[in-house]
């Protein structure tokens, strides 16, 4: 007699203020990169989804934008939908103030009866761990949580545990996904974002994180299995043109190179990358 398997799924919702590590902290629980990550702020400008499968288990976990200043709209109209089963709360190590204190208001005033797990990360920054103890009965007198794990996203750092506490709360649900899918996202916006993740992180504060990147054409070759992409750039100034050109195309150069090796391997395919920059 064949013994009934049951299928668990559930949708997690990721909250916390910029830079405290959501992004980082998505793609090690995935195992692979699918959100950029940037000392810059607000890096993430939207909701990116990654997919987690493990046998019977399958997540999607949803990276949000940081909550900077006037960010309630996003993040009001995340809670109105209450379509997510538990929330991950990532705190940067012990910091605390108006931004934390702002995401604890809307938990506590929208969110009802929804598992919260409180995620302190980069405690490899931290030398005297005793610290957070303190920290963590200072978290427990403004919002209730269901369990807290602390983690070091870039040092790979205890990341299973929180894949482990999600299974537990994880509904009994047919899988939304097929298995070997990582994020929703789609081709061309995780193509934009590799590329976008390059100018933030070598071009630094000359030009706004809100790049407007167009794929203009993504064809695959069939004899090569190869893939051609086609990328327009639009800039709204010249001195920002002539930046990610650089000297004797040094730059644009540079930044294909990057993002068409990083492009490879995320699809694991040979690709030709050309980019175009465009006054708007």
């Amino acid at each position: 007699m064949n013994k009934i398997i049951s299928f668990y799924f559930g949708r997690v919702l990721m909250l916390g203020r910029t830079n405290s590590g959501k992004s980082t902290l998505l793609n090690q629980l995935i195992g692979k990169k699918i959100s950029i990550t940037s000392h810059k702020i607000n890096t993430t400008c939207f909701n990116i989804s990654g997919i987690y499968n493990h046998k019977n288990y399958q997540i999607e976990y949803i990276d949000t934008p940081g909550l900077i200043e006037n960010n309630n709209i996003i993040y009001n109209s995340l809670f109105s939908k209450n379509n997510f089963d538990a929330i991950l709360l990532v705190l940067d190590q012990n910091k605390w103030n108006y931004i934390e204190e702002k995401i604890i208001k809307i938990i506590n005033n929208i969110i009802i009866f929804i598992p919260i797990i409180i995620v302190i990360n980069k405690i490899d920054k931290i030398y005297n761990k005793t610290i957070l103890l303190s920290h963590i009965n200072f978290i427990k007198k403004k919002i209730f949580f269901t369990d807290v794990v602390m983690i070091s996203a870039k040092k790979k750092l205890y990341i299973n545990d929180i894949n482990h506490i999600i299974f537990k709360i994880l509904p009994n649900k047919k899988h939304v996904f097929p298995k070997n899918y990582i994020t929703n996202q789609s081709k061309k916006l995780i193509i934009s974002e590799i590329i976008r993740e390059y100018i933030i992180r070598y071009i630094h504060n000359e030009l706004p994180y809100k790049l407007k990147i167009k794929i203009e054409s993504f064809i695959e070759n069939p004899k090569t299995l190869s893939k051609n992409i086609n990328v327009l750039f639009y800039v709204k100034k010249l001195s920002q043109k002539k930046i990610l050109i650089g000297k004797n195309a040094n730059m644009i150069k540079f930044i294909i190179n990057r993002s068409q090796n990083s492009i490879e391997k995320f699809f694991n395919k040979k690709v030709t990358l050309k980019i175009w920059i465009k006054l708007k």
